[in-house]
C-alpha cells in the first residue's frame, strides 16, 4: 500500500471516528457549538511539526443558518438568522505511527487545545441584540506511560457556554463549567486494566438570580476495570461515589427548597465488544442510589444499552437505550430514561452523512416548598402550581459533510428538539409554559491543519 493509500485510508476512519461521536454529542442539551470541537484530534490534519514530538493544529469553523424558537417558547414564536464562528489551535504529541523508528511508543500523551465560539443572532425583535456573545472551550490533556503498566493521567477541561433564556429576558443564561481529574491505571497486560480516578466538577452561572440554585460543586471519586476475555470482547465495572454540594438550597425569591448537600452512588457492570463483522453491542446495567439533605433518597436500576450493526466496512446502524439520574436545577434530580436510532454512512472517505432521532421521558423528583417546619410537596405557588413534573423531550439530527481536500470541508447540519409537558415556571405577571419545539438549520465550511 502506498503513502497516499494509507494516508486516505487514516483519513477514512478518522472521518468516520468523528461521526461516530457527532451522533452521540448532537443529542445532548449542551451541545451549542460546532460539535467537532468536542473533541478535534478525530478531524484534524497534519498539523505543523513542532520539533521531533509535539505538533501544532490550528483550524476554523464558520456556520450561518436559521433557528425557528430562539427562546425555546410554546407560544410566541421569534425566530432568527444566527452565525457561529469557532476558532481554534491544539499543541499535541505526535501519535505513535508518526515518530521516527519502528515500533516507536512515546513516555508521555500531551494536548493542550483552546477553542472560541463567537455567536450571534439576527431578526427584527429588538431582544436578540442581547444575546450575542462569545464561548470558550479549553482542554488538557496528559498521559504519563500510556504504553506502561502503572498509567498517570491528569485531565481538565472548562466551558463557556452560551444558552439563551426560556424568555426574552435581560441576560443569556450563560454557564462556566471546570472538570479537573487525575487518576492512575493499572495495567498488567493486555487482557486486563483497572483505573482508581478523583473529579472535581464546579459549575457557575454568570446571570445572578440562577447562582444560588444553579452553583454547585461536585466530587467523584470512580473505580473501573476491564478484562478482555476475548481478543474483541470485554466486561466491565465502574463504581462512582459523587459528593454534590450547591450553593444554597433556596430558590431565589421563592420558597421552594432543594437540597443543598447529596450524595450519589452509581455502580455498573457491563459487557462490551465485537461479537461478529456485522455486529457488536455495549451493555451496561447497575444500581443508582441518591441520599439527600432534604426530600426523597433514591434508589432505582440503571441501564445502558447499545446495539451496532455494521451494514457496510464504512457504516453502521446503532439502536440504544438509557436511563441514568441526572441533577435539576428546580428540584434534587431527575431519571432520563431514553431511546434512540443512529446511523453513520462514508462515502468514497469524502462524503459524511449520519442521522439520529431520539425520545426521552424524563421523571423529575418531587419539588419542596418551605411551610415553617419539615418542607412539604409544593402547592399553588409563585413558583409553580404543581410538585410534579414529567417531561418527553424529542430530536432529531441529520448531518452531512463533504471534504473538498484533506484540510477543508463544507457540511450541512438540520436539528428539531422539542419538549411536551404540562408544566409550568410561575414569575412575577404569570406562568411560563416549559413546552416548546424548535428546527434549526445550518451550512458551513470548516478548516482544520
Amino acid at each position: 500500500m502506498t503513502l497516499h493509500n494509507r494516508t486516505q485510508t487514516a483519513a477514512a476512519a478518522a472521518l468516520l471516528l468523528a461521526v461516530l461521536l457527532f451522533a452521540f454529542l448532537a443529542a445532548l442539551p449542551d451541545a451549542t457549538a460546532q460539535v467537532w470541537l468536542s473533541n478535534r484530534q478525530y478531524a484534524e490534519g497534519i498539523g505543523v511539526k513542532m520539533g521531533s514530538s509535539m505538533v501544532f493544529h490550528p483550524g476554523i469553523g464558520v456556520e450561518a443558518g436559521y433557528d425557528s424558537n430562539v427562546y425555546r417558547s410554546e407560544t410566541g414564536l421569534i425566530g432568527a438568522a444566527r452565525l457561529r464562528i469557532a476558532p481554534y489551535f491544539d499543541f499535541a504529541t505526535l501519535p505513535p505511527q508518526r515518530l521516527e523508528g519502528e515500533g516507536a511508543k512515546p513516555a508521555v500523551e500531551f494536548r493542550l487545545g483552546l477553542a472560541g465560539v463567537y455567536e450571534d443572532w439576527f431578526g427584527k425583535d429588538a431582544t436578540l441584540n442581547d444575546r450575542r456573545d462569545f464561548g470558550v472551550m479549553t482542554d488538557l490533556h496528559f498521559l504519563l506511560f500510556p504504553y506502561g503498566k502503572w498509567r498517570l493521567q491528569i485531565d481538565d477541561s472548562f466551558t463557556r457556554t452560551i444558552t439563551p433564556p426560556n424568555e426574552s429576558g435581560p441576560k443569556n443564561h450563560t454557564r462556566d463549567y471546570n472538570d479537573a481529574s487525575i487518576g492512575i491505571k493499572f495495567v498488567p497486560g493486555e487482557a486486563l486494566s483497572v483505573g482508581l480516578k478523583y473529579n472535581f466538577m464546579i459549575n457557575y452561572y454568570e446571570y445572578k438570580p440562577l447562582r444560588n440554585s444553579g452553583n454547585y460543586q461536585q466530587h467523584m471519586i470512580s473505580l473501573n476495570s476491564q478484562w478482555k476475555f476475548l481478543p474483541k470482547t470485554a466486561v466491565t465495572f465502574d463504581g462512582e461515589f459523587i459528593p454534590f454540594l450547591r450553593k444554597g438550597s433556596h430558590l431565589t425569591g421563592t420558597d421552594v427548597m432543594v437540597a443543598k448537600t447529596s450524595f450519589n452512588l452509581n455502580l455498573w457492570f457491563g459487557l462490551v465488544g465485537l461479537f461478529t463483522k456485522r455486529f457488536g453491542a455495549a451493555l451496561r446495567g447497575g444500581y443508582g442510589g441518591g441520599f439527600y439533605s432534604r426530600g426523597d433518597d433514591l434508589d432505582t436500576w440503571l441501564l445502558q444499552a447499545e446495539l451496532r450493526f455494521f451494514t457496510t466496512p464504512m457504516s453502521v446502524l446503532r439502536a440504544g437505550f438509557l436511563r441514568d439520574l441526572r441533577p435539576s436545577y428546580f428540584t434534587n434530580y431527575y431519571m432520563r430514561n431514553q431511546i434512540y436510532l443512529g446511523y453513520e454512512q462514508l462515502i468514497k472517505g469524502k462524503v459524511l452523512l449520519s442521522g439520529k432521532v431520539l425520545a426521552a421521558y424524563l421523571q423529575y423528583s418531587t419539588m419542596l416548598e418551605d411551610g415553617g417546619g419539615t418542607p412539604q410537596p409544593v402547592g399553588p405557588s409563585i413558583m409553580t402550581p404543581d410538585a410534579d413534573r414529567t417531561d418527553w423531550v424529542l430530536g432529531a439530527v441529520i448531518f452531512g459533510e463533504y471534504r473538498i481536500r484533506d484540510w477543508i470541508a463544507v457540511n450541512l447540519t438540520v436539528e428539531y428538539e422539542g419538549d411536551i409537558t404540562d408544566y409550568e415556571i410561575g414569575f412575577t405577571g404569570g406562568y411560563i409554559p416549559e413546552s416548546y419545539h424548535k428546527v434549526a438549520v445550518f451550512g458551513g465550511v470548516r478548516a482544520q491543519y
